[in-house]
């Protein structure tokens, strides 16, 4: 697990979570709770759909959406990669906590052939905020390398391909984590608007 520190976040990187931790001087659980879902009403497409669990007792909320990326795979095409996720909430007074957990791939374009759900589970396995792991570019490459010879590509541009694995989930994967803290900095844009006023 690691961790960076930055304008008054915290964000923690497991394989598959990023966990953020944000302040709010001043607030309370209760202000917070109720600016976090103004926000989900606001960013998820059925508010009513995504939200699994909702306690303001405990300031706890799950929800579940769809966060995406868009990057150019080995073949120099550019790709949008859509992830299905939990968004796990923790408010307290003043504090707050965001828990970002890539659950599954979903509407990929296919490398080639025709076995879809193999290879989304491959893409999954790419996704990687820690960095990504050599054997899982391995088993991505083995698995392409059998496809692109039934396709008839040669051996010299499956090597030039294979090549561009790294670099395309690498960038795949930056995404993915802009994309995630983005969604984070617009629950603490919505948090931090929140003014106490008579209207």
């Amino acid at each position: 697990m690691t961790s960076m520190h930055c304008y008054g976040q915290e964000y923690t990187y497991e394989e598959k979570t990023i966990a953020g931790i944000f302040t709010a001087e001043g607030k309370t659980k209760d202000e917070i709770f109720s600016s976090i879902n103004k926000w989900i009403s606001l960013n998820y497409n059925s508010a009513q759909d995504a939200v699994q669990f909702n306690d303001k007792e405990s300031g706890n909320i799950i929800v579940k959406g769809i966060n995406k990326a868009i990057y150019k795979n080995v073949t120099e095409e550019y790709i949008t990669v859509k992830i299905n996720h939990t968004l796990e909430i923790n408010v307290k007074n003043n504090r707050y906590r965001l828990i970002y957990t890539s659950t599954d791939v979903m509407d990929l374009k296919p490398v080639a052939g025709d076995n879809l759900e193999q290879q989304y589970d491959l893409i999954f396995n790419m996704i990687d905020f820690t960095g990504l792991k050599q054997d899982k570019v391995d088993n991505y490459d083995n698995y392409v390398e059998e496809l692109w010879k039934n396709e008839l590509v040669g051996k010299r541009k499956r090597a030039k391909l294979k090549e561009q694995t790294r670099p395309a989930f690498e960038k795949m994967n930056e995404e993915l984590i802009q994309s995630i803290k983005l969604t984070m900095l617009s629950a603490q844009k919505t948090v931090k608007s929140i003014k106490k006023d008579d209207w």
